[in-house]
C-alpha cells in the first residue's frame, strides 16, 4: 500500500492533484492497508513514523495509543490530508480569532467535532486551519498523514492561556524500506 502511494507521489505531488484525486488515491490506500511490520508505539501517546519525504511531499503513519491526543495545532501553512486506517479518531476543529500580530499570543475557539472511522478523511489547508486529534479511550488507532511538503515547523496552541508557540516536525521512527529512496 505505501510503496504504490509513495511512487504515485514521486511522479506527481499532492498539490498537483485535485482534492477529488487525493481522496480517491487515499481511499485506495486505505482499502489495501496492512501494517506490515509493527509501528513503534508509546503508552498514552502517539508516535510519528516517516514513510517518505522529499521537498513536495511527506508521508507519515501515526500510531495512537487508546486515549492519546495531539496538542491543538496548525500545519505550518502546509496542506495536510489525514486518513484513518484503523480505529476511530475524534477531530476537534478550531478557529483563530486574533490577527496573529502579537508573537506568542493567540485567541482560538472550538467550532466543530466529529468522529472519523477507517476511511475517514480530514483535509487541512491555510495558515490557521487548526485542530486537535484524539483516539477514543477504548482503542488504539492508526492514521496516514500526507503533507504537501515536509512539516518542519508549526504552531501549537493553548486555548486557556491564549498562547501559542512554535513546534518542530519530528519523527519517532523512519521506515527503513523508504529511508534510502532518492528524492525525485
Amino acid at each position: 500500500m505505501l510503496h504504490r502511494l509513495i511512487e504515485d507521489f514521486r511522479v506527481r505531488g499532492p498539490l498537483e492533484r485535485t482534492n477529488a484525486e487525493m481522496a480517491r488515491l487515499l481511499a485506495f490506500a486505505c482499502e489495501r492497508w496492512s501494517p506490515g511490520r509493527p509501528l513503534l508505539s508509546r503508552e498514552g501517546a502517539y508516535t510519528r513514523t516517516c514513510a517518505y519525504r522529499d521537498e513536495s511531499v511527506e508521508v507519515l503513519l501515526l500510531n495512537w495509543a487508546a486515549g492519546a491526543a495531539s496538542a491543538l495545532h496548525d500545519h505550518g501553512d502546509q496542506h495536510c490530508w489525514m486518513l484513518v486506517l484503523d480505529g476511530m479518531l475524534q477531530v476537534d476543529d478550531y478557529v483563530r480569532l486574533d490577527a496573529a500580530n502579537i508573537a506568542g499570543a493567540a485567541r482560538v475557539e472550538a467550532r466543530d467535532s466529529r468522529m472519523l472511522a477507517p476511511g475517514g478523511l480530514d483535509l487541512r489547508s491555510g495558515r490557521f486551519d487548526l485542530h486537535r486529534v484524539a483516539a477514543t479511550p477504548e482503542a488504539r488507532a492508526v492514521s496516514l498523514h500526507v503533507y504537501a511538503g515536509p512539516l518542519r515547523k508549526f504552531l501549537v496552541y493553548d486555548e486557556a492561556t491564549r498562547r501559542c508557540e512554535a513546534a518542530l516536525g519530528t519523527y519517532d521512527d523512519v521506515l527503513p524500506a523508504y529511508d534510502n529512496l532518492q528524492p525525485r
